[in-house]
């Protein structure tokens, strides 16, 4: 399954325009995909020649029309949040906007929190076990969120994180910050781009300057004129595909791929994931059948143009269950029946 990705942002930041960039018509009612671009990939398919090319993909939704707490519930249910903040038209003021639609997704947390910790309070009063550290972990989030604080900034182990994602936590969720920029202040997007900066850095979130309104013209162009255009700004490559990404590193994702004459194809696989599990992400069948995996670089596949030379030479590593599928590996799984 691709990573879902929410745009949200305050009313008017040209988040919807962004949304269709995105998408460039692959996608109806707010909802598309978008291919991860990566340099890998093109290699791989130059070396190989398969039939096809799969690029790994996001899924991006806009944020419908409706209530705050709507829009809450929308961003509640995305793997990842992109950000759009409005750094164009007259006397823009991202970081207030952005401050003000953050406050909702604290406020929806708080509620959260407390109603979850009313119930494990009477809980660890009664001595259920596990209850206390869960009490200890929502009474430090919910300090954090009363200080209007999100609660990807509050430090916690790997065990009390698990423990508050019982009250599905949207705060929690990772972010990547779009300053919507003016054209005439590109590159860098001026004073209200470097007010989304310093949001993102507080947030240790990425953040990234573009103008929506001119990705979406470019997209309209042929490689060539984009490139004379973006030039013309200053802008050396895709601000849509540095979205994608970030979002992609935002999710916690690293990419393996596979490498035939059928296709090459990247596939999206969560970081240190056993290679059963991202043999699942072929087919489900995969993980339990799994056997073996064959496994090589980019590099040394782009040198011997296929894995069956590079199998002849002996030259693929054999991995076995317990291994641990690296960001760049070029895989194929050995699976039984």
């Amino acid at each position: 399954m691709p990573v879902n990705v929410a745009i949200v942002g305050p009313t008017g930041s040209g988040k919807t325009t962004l949304f269709n960039a995105l998408i460039s018509g692959r996608g109806a009612d707010g909802v598309g995909m978008v291919d991860v671009p990566d340099e890998r990939l093109d290699r791989l398919a130059a070396a190989v020649k398969p039939l096809k090319t799969t690029a790994a993909q996001v899924r991006v939704e806009d944020t419908p029309p409706g209530s705050r707490a709507q829009r809450v519930a929308f961003a509640r249910q995305a793997d990842v949040l992109v950000k759009v903040a409005r750094c164009f038209g007259p006397d823009p003021d991202p970081a207030a906007e952005l401050e003000e639609f953050a406050l909702d997704l604290v406020l929806a947390d708080l509620a959260s929190v407390e109603r979850r910790l009313e119930i494990v309070a009477k809980e660890a009063r009664a001595g259920k076990k596990d209850a206390q550290s869960e009490h200890d972990v929502l009474t430090a989030a919910k300090a954090h969120l009363d200080g209007g604080k999100e609660l990807r900034t509050l430090t916690l182990e790997s065990d009390q994180r698990e423990l508050l994602m019982g009250v599905f936590p949207v705060t929690m969720k990772p972010a990547v910050y779009v300053a919507n920029s003016a054209d005439q202040l590109l590159p860098g997007g001026g004073e209200p781009a470097a007010k989304v900066a310093r949001l993102a850095n507080a947030e240790r979130a990425p953040a990234i300057v573009l103008s929506a309104r001119l990705e979406s013209e470019l997209g309209e162009l042929d490689p060539a004129e984009q490139a004379e255009m973006r030039a013309g700004y200053g802008i050396d490559e895709s601000g849509l595909g540095r979205i994608a990404r970030a979002v992609w590193e935002a999710g916690g994702l690293i990419t393996y791929f596979t490498a035939g004459e059928p296709e090459v194809r990247a596939w999206p696989c969560e970081r240190d994931a056993p290679a059963p599990i991202a043999a699942a992400k072929i087919h489900t069948d995969f993980e339990k059948h799994f056997i073996r995996a064959e496994v090589t670089s980019v590099d040394e596949l782009v040198a011997a143009g296929s894995m069956d030379a590079l199998r002849a030479a002996g030259k693929l590593r054999v991995e076995g269950r317990e291994y641990r599928v690296k960001d760049g590996d070029v895989v194929f799984f050995r699976v039984g029946r």
